[in-house]
């Protein structure tokens, strides 16, 4: 029996209802109000705010493309690391070799992280659960010990400096315009992949995979086509930091990197869109301020894991929504009593 994705997302939206159209407009204009907020403080933070908030912006695109995979595809991968320290190099490389233009660089990362990732996918999709995550762990290692190993190429443990992008990209404000406006471009592409058939479909096979095959869904193209979805925006993050730091090392492409943008979408809530974005401010910041005042800070940011792992496991989205039906609750009672 064949299905399309249309069919699928409609059967799924039959067991959980959508949201209200007032929540939808809601989120979005909480986005637009961000998004307006955090173009005015170029104007006015100093240049090492800045700095810091754009490196946290590379971080909310890292999350939200992760989390198309672990939110809606219910995919633990570590392999974005991989696709991220490879979109770096991409820059770097080019630079060190070629001399190649900003924007060449970036395209042969991402293009290369495109075509790793048809293949890790490829084989690692084969299996499911566990022995999925432990082979894109495994991928992660092996671009790792590549990366750390081919001294001629990659200049091995040392990572590759230097001034390998144009100056206005070194200057406080035009690098972080330049970096806010990718990321809301391709946060904006992102939230129209969630919301469309495909992204539908992709939690439908999240909820039962079964009844998906069985309604004619191609559950590994899908997965498949998410997963290399999911490395362009690692990979384009992986250029971000690039252009932040003017650097690629080996370790943007460990596996414990990776850990970070799950994380992330654990702490803001990874069952919606907008939850890994909170989440990834809030991890940034929360370590810029660990790091500075505790020497454990590893243990402190596990023991929140465990927290809301345990005990909210909704994470900053489920608080914010309990929060919002309290205060209409109240709203209501107070309506009652006039």
């Amino acid at each position: 029996m064949h299905t399309d994705s249309l069919a699928i997302s409609a059967e799924h939206d039959q067991v959980r209802p959508a949201r209200r159209p007032g929540h939808a407009r809601a989120g979005t204009a909480s986005a637009g109000v961000v998004v307006v907020l955090l173009a005015l403080a170029g104007l006015v933070w100093s240049p090492a705010a800045l700095a810091n908030l754009q490196e946290a912006l590379g971080l909310v695109l890292f999350a939200v493309a992760t989390n198309l995979l672990l939110g809606y595809g219910g995919l633990v991968s570590f392999a974005q690391a991989a696709f991220y320290g490879i979109g770096a190099y991409g820059i770097a490389i080019g630079w060190l070799h070629g001399q190649l233009p900003l924007w060449l660089g970036a395209a042969a990362g991402i293009a290369a992280s495109a075509a790793l990732a048809v293949v890790v996918g490829a084989i690692s999709l084969r299996t499911r659960r566990l022995y999925f995550a432990l082979l894109t762990l495994a991928f992660t290692q092996l671009f790792f010990v590549i990366a750390d190993n081919q001294t001629g190429f990659t200049n091995g443990a040392t990572g590759i400096f230097g001034a390998m992008v144009p100056t206005w990209l070194t200057e406080p404000q035009g690098g972080y315009y330049f970096t806010l406006g990718v990321v809301v471009v391709v946060t904006l592409a992102y939230y129209l992949i969630a919301v469309s058939p495909f992204g539908l479909t992709l939690k439908a096979i999240r909820e039962n995979r079964e009844r998906a095959e069985a309604l004619g869904v191609n559950v590994f193209r899908h997965q498949l086509a998410a997963f290399v979805i999911s490395a362009v925006g690692c990979a384009i993050a992986g250029c971000l930091f690039a252009i932040y730091s003017q650097s690629a090392s080996p370790d943007l492409l460990s596996w414990t990197n990776s850990g970070e943008p799950i994380f992330m979408a654990v702490l803001g809530g990874m069952n919606t869109f907008l939850g890994p974005v909170a989440g990834a401010f809030v991890y940034f910041y929360a370590h810029l301020y660990l790091t500075e005042h505790i020497s454990d800070w590893q243990l402190v940011l596990g023991l929140l894991l465990l927290v809301i792992v345990l005990f909210k496991p909704s994470g900053l989205a489920g608080i914010a929504a309990d929060l919002s039906r309290a205060a209409a609750w109240l709203r209501g009672r107070a309506g009652g009593r006039a």
